[in-house]
């Protein structure tokens, strides 16, 4: 990690003007405990060194529990605040400075800013460059759609440092779930603060994306066909969120899927052998997968792709002794899956070399889940339900059917 030396006390840090007024000079012998007390005390907030100290311990424990990294844990505790001591409008301004991007929602309430703040602060004063603790900072008070293991910790250490009050009545119930699973223990925060959303100024668009996330996530459980493995021939595959795929390779990309909509309609695509299939395929090589799905929308269906959202993917790996094509990863590969409205106004045009089509119909979820069940593809029937649920989740649609 780099900030201490052998014997524990502080390596060289680096203090550059535009914090100097907040940081005072290292101390002959000083650990990074010591300098952060010091620090917070210079500026006047010994609460808050207080605070972080328990967010550290919470973190450890945390950490031990689930098997993290426990230095990374404690790491994230001492610094996730540093940035609490500088005034809003400077805030702003050191964000701008640093090339943060700041949201609408961060330029009504600065103070959501602390957390990318104390995270490049870190890396600036103390030379600090762990990914995983970088990202842990940074979201500390928002969480992200793409929130990892040591994200969800540290967002929740820091929730149960404080004292359940009248203010804070859910940390006891979410001290209960975080023994079980960091994500129900997330979960019983966010339910809080989205029962109290109205009285809160504003939420960050972190905190409604990782919302999503969590429900998709506890959503995908209760789905039998689509939280297992699915066999499709020689391929085993594994459907994941979205926010899994964040930072896959994307040479990995070699299908894409589709449930596609008219409206709040689904449409559903019958081969001439009566099978109902899912519609999508596999990408020419150098395609980009937009183009592939407009290609398939065109072939498959007769219609134009208006638009789409990709909510997860297939983790696919093949025992076939070579690739389908020439040209795709092999033997693992990634089927992108995502919901997107369409415009039907003809036939499909069943190329020689593809699956041919028979039939289009547009239907309601309940229909497109019953015929697919009814044809033994409860796999295919859980991914429309799937989509149908991104879809209501993303287009605050409630399900009234």
């Amino acid at each position: 990690m780099g900030y201490e030396k052998q014997d524990g006390t502080l390596q060289q840090i680096h203090i550059p003007a535009e914090l100097d007024i907040y940081f005072p000079l290292p101390a002959e012998g000083e650990n990074l405990t010591e300098y952060l007390e010091r620090f917070f005390s210079h500026n006047e907030e010994p609460d808050t060194w207080t605070h972080c100290r328990k967010v550290a311990e919470q973190a450890v424990q945390l950490a031990e529990h689930y098997q993290l990294d426990s230095r990374i844990a404690c790491l994230g505790g001492w610094l996730h605040d540093m940035s609490t001591v500088i005034p809003d409008q400077h805030k702003l301004v050191l964000a701008a400075h640093y090339g943060i991007t700041i949201l609408p929602e961060e330029r009504q309430v600065p103070y959501l800013l602390h957390q990318q703040l104390s995270s490049r602060i870190a890396e600036i004063v103390f030379g600090l460059h762990a990914p995983e603790l970088h990202s842990a900072i940074r979201c500390h008070t928002t969480l992200k759609e793409d929130m990892e293991p040591m994200d969800q910790l540290l967002f929740v250490a820091d929730k149960l440092s404080w004292q359940a009050s009248d203010a804070a009545p859910y940390i006891d119930r979410m001290r209960e779930a975080a023994h079980y699973s960091l994500e129900e223990a997330v979960q019983v925060y966010l339910a809080y603060v989205w029962g109290e959303k109205n009285r809160i100024p504003v939420l960050h668009p972190w905190l409604i994306a990782a919302r999503m996330t969590v429900q998709s996530r506890q959503y995908l459980r209760t789905l039998p066909a689509l939280s297992t493995d699915i066999h499709w021939g020689p391929v085993t595959a594994r459907f994941q969120v979205w926010s899994d795929v964040v930072r896959l390779d994307s040479t990995l990309i070699s299908n894409v899927s589709i449930v596609p909509m008219v409206g709040d309609q689904f449409v559903m695509i019958q081969l001439t052998d009566g099978r109902w299939e899912l519609p999508g395929g596999t990408l020419e090589k150098d395609e980009p997968y937009l183009d592939a799905l407009q290609r398939e929308v065109e072939e498959e269906m007769g219609g134009t792709l208006l638009d789409y959202r990709v909510f997860g993917y297939f983790d696919c790996r093949s025992s076939a002794e070579h690739p389908y094509r020439p040209y795709i990863s092999h033997p693992r590969f990634i089927r992108l899956a995502g919901y997107g409205q369409v415009k039907l106004g003809g036939a499909p045009l069943n190329p020689p070399d593809g699956e041919q089509v028979a039939r289009v119909d547009v239907v309601e979820i309940e229909e497109a889940v019953d015929r697919f069940q009814r044809s033994g593809r409860s796999d295919l029937a859980d991914f429309y339900r799937m989509g149908y649920y991104c879809w209501q989740q993303q287009s605050g649609v409630p399900d009234e059917r």
